[in-house]
């Protein structure tokens, strides 16, 4: 009687094992992931600050605010754009489940490797319910079409950076040469993906390496022009928080506004490329003093924009602690309160 009552235990902990394997497990990888970005985080602030410290402490405060504020709405524009694909590619999700997917996402991006921002959005969409695949195809649309943004609005900054790129002992020359290579050849090809025909037949090409149900409906003109649109916003923002940077140095007026934002958004999109660098470091600095050293000749000139850049990389670092903050707080009480009270539309068609 005792070794029949004690059985059904016996025979529940085998299968109770594995589950408690995967929970560490899973348990491990987080905290290594995060140890990680913290790590990363700490490498970058650390590596420049010897560098920045003399233009930081001489930067005006309302300025600094002011560029902190516009990093941050920038992200959020970003978080739209990629809102608006994964609508376009028939799912909704919440304002506020978007904004904790990308923005503690995006803290990935200091894992050395591009596509650990990435990855980690990818998960946190399976968490609210969003299916890995689509998750993915949003990500890879949003990427896409944000290119396309950012290399329309990168034609306000060509001026300055051919200047630079001409320049033949200057130490930032070559990688600007790169930078304008990637922008000739990316362009073109940007804007005809992100025809929404072109880009439906590359999404269900998608869908059908990943072995998923095709979409129910062609991506729509509108969708890509609100992905477009909120990106464009976005870059448009992280350059006015560039020349409200430069702006506490010198005086570069509205001249100086259109050549921030034009290389801003080429400079996030080069460093993409670099694969091996958290954050494309070094790769986007080059670009930014190409385009801030006409402006800041009386005011130190190439090291004076090569401060406002790494002062500008800094500043993003601490928006992006603040944004993926607030964004993690502000969804404690919907993950304590279970799956269900998740703020997450329900799927339009079926994935």
């Amino acid at each position: 009687m005792v070794d029949t009552a004690t059985r059904p235990d016996t025979e529940a902990t085998p299968a109770a094992a594995p589950r408690s394997s995967r929970k560490w497990l899973s348990l491990a990888v987080r905290v290594v992931v995060i140890a990680a970005i913290v790590a990363g985080m700490a490498w970058s602030v650390v590596d420049q600050w010897p560098q920045v410290r003399s233009t930081w402490l001489g930067l005006a405060w309302p300025s600094v605010v002011l560029s902190v504020l516009a990093a941050l709405l920038g992200m959020v524009a970003n978080t739209m754009a990629w809102r608006a694909a994964v609508a376009d590619l028939e799912h909704r999700v919440s304002i506020a489940a978007a904004l904790r997917i990308c923005l503690v996402g995006q803290l990935g991006k200091y894992i050395p490797g591009s596509v650990w921002a990435y990855v980690l959005q990818i998960e946190l969409s399976k968490r609210v319910g969003l299916p890995r695949a689509r998750a993915f195809l949003a990500t890879l649309v949003t990427v896409g079409l944000s290119v396309t943004a950012a290399l329309g609005l990168g034609l306000l900054s060509l001026p300055s950076l051919r200047e630079a790129a001409a320049g033949a002992d200057s130490n930032y020359a070559e990688p600007v040469r790169v930078a304008l290579w990637i922008v000739a050849v990316l362009f073109p090809i940007a804007l005809i993906c992100a025809i929404p025909r072109v880009l439906t037949m590359l999404v269900q090409l998608a869908l059908k390496l990943l072995r998923r149900p095709p979409l129910e409906h062609r991506l729509t003109w509108p969708g890509v022009l609100r992905v477009v649109g909120w990106s464009a916003l976005g870059y448009t923002l992280f350059g006015v928080h560039l020349w409200l940077l430069a702006n506490a140095q010198a005086a570069p007026g509205v001249g100086g506004l259109l050549r921030s934002i034009g290389s801003f958004a080429i400079a996030m999109t080069v460093g993409m490329f670099a694969f091996l660098s958290p954050s494309g470091l070094g790769v986007r600095e080059a670009v930014l003093v190409a385009a801030l050293a006409p402006f800041l000749l009386g005011s130190g000139g190439v090291g004076a924009a090569m401060g406002i850049a790494l002062a500008s990389r800094l500043i993003f670092t601490i928006a992006d602690v603040l944004a993926a903050g607030i964004a993690a707080l502000s969804g404690m009480r919907q993950l304590r309160g279970g799956p269900e009270t998740v703020p997450i539309g329900a799927p339009t068609a079926a994935s």
